[in-house]
């Protein structure tokens, strides 16, 4: 659905703009009579701006909608960060996080990252490598 609109939003804002830009150019430098600029004015308004609007459009719906959905996933894994803090008593590791958050370990990486920072945890490193994460609790 998201391409969908994607691609909707793209073919309504090229067939758009360009008759926006044909018919403006008509207007401009043309010396028409009054009823072939009247024309042309319809053709601008109803082929050129009613296109551009609605892409316009759904391409700002579909930034809201990515923004929303960002912002839900960002939620979730606070949460999700929160819940795994407590039932490992503080103690968390990459692979524990980027297994319970469904996600690439070098964003787990990143994510651990920042929180570690802001939260003050301490790092120990097990005899296997892993990197444990200390979060004060």
């Amino acid at each position: 659905m998201r391409k969908l609109q994607k691609a909707l939003a793209g073919a309504c804002l090229l067939f758009g703009l360009s008759i926006t830009l044909l018919a403006t150019t008509q207007l401009i430098g043309s010396d028409d009579d009054w009823e072939d600029r009247a024309e042309t004015g319809l053709a601008l308004v109803m082929f050129g701006f009613a296109p551009t609007a609605l892409g316009t459009w759904l391409a700002w719906n579909l930034r809201t909608n990515n923004q929303q959905l960002s912002q839900a996933v960002s939620i979730q894994q606070e949460q999700l960060f929160l819940q795994l803090l407590q039932s490992q008593a503080g103690d968390l590791t990459i692979v524990q996080f980027a297994a319970a958050a469904q996600m690439p370990v070098e964003q787990a990486k990143a994510f651990l990252d920042q929180k570690a920072q802001v939260l003050n945890a301490s790092f120990d490193v097990k005899d296997t490598g892993a990197i444990v994460y200390r979060f004060p609790l």
